[in-house]
């Protein structure tokens, strides 16, 4: 069945959003009676039948709700500095999702090139991929300053991770110990993180590793992470 979105699923109807109802009716040509599934992007997931099929207002009708084997989240928080090239976060935003992240955030670093992304766009791709990769799990999508981030999550109970480029760390995420269900990773700009910026990180319990044993782009290590979040 196709997954649709909406933020509540709760009440015994749903009305999906204009922009839903759309797909729905005029883009998948769904009818009423249609069987399909809705999930509210935070875990949960429901089987309904279409009641009204309105391209601006479709309204369907919850018929149970589903709590088995459901594909929530691999408990990994990504913060990653934005690359130059705004493609390069819509293509790790999609992936992310469709492998299963908890929460993604935009680092403004002191070597970022990028430090302003349309949310509003990347939220709406991250409906996309949680639709097209039949998960449930809608991860919350923000940008901050390095240093707030840190402050901010001072206090989580989460494996923490700084990955950069230093000749004499050896440590490999993969085979890094994890103690909690949780981990942050953090991934720097093109020109990697400052030498103020890794010492914060330090002082905060951030772990120094590397992701693999090759030069890897910044989308493509946010990818790495994502990986090995999930093993």
């Amino acid at each position: 069945m196709h997954y649709f979105y909406s933020p509540d699923i709760s009440q015994p109807f749903v009305t999906l959003s204009n922009e839903e109802s759309e797909h729905c009716v005029r883009v998948m040509r769904h009818r009423e009676g249609d069987a399909v599934c809705i999930t509210d992007g935070c875990g949960h997931l429901a089987e309904a039948v279409i009641a009204e099929a309105h391209p601006k207002k479709c309204l369907l009708e919850i018929r149970q709700h589903i709590t088995d084997n459901l594909l929530t989240h691999n408990g990994l928080h990504l913060a990653v500095a934005p690359t130059k090239n705004a493609d390069r976060m819509e293509w790790l935003l999609e992936k992310a999702i469709e492998i299963g992240i908890c929460s993604l955030t935009f680092l403004q670093c002191d070597h970022s090139e990028r430090t302003h992304l349309n949310l509003e766009r990347l939220q709406r791709l991250a409906i996309a991929a949680l639709k097209q990769s039949q998960t449930t799990w809608l991860p919350p999508l923000k940008m901050t300053k390095f240093t707030d981030f840190i402050h901010q999550n001072a206090d989580t109970q989460a494996d923490k991770f700084i990955a950069w480029c230093d000749e004499n760390n050896q440590r490999q995420l993969v085979s890094a110990p994890r103690n909690h269900s949780e981990m942050i990773l953090l991934i720097g700009p093109e020109g990697d993180f400052s030498s103020e910026e890794i010492a914060v990180a330090r002082e905060a319990g951030y772990v120094e590793v590397k992701l693999g044993d090759r030069r890897l782009r910044t989308e493509t290590a946010g990818l790495y992470g994502c990986l090995v979040a999930s093993l």
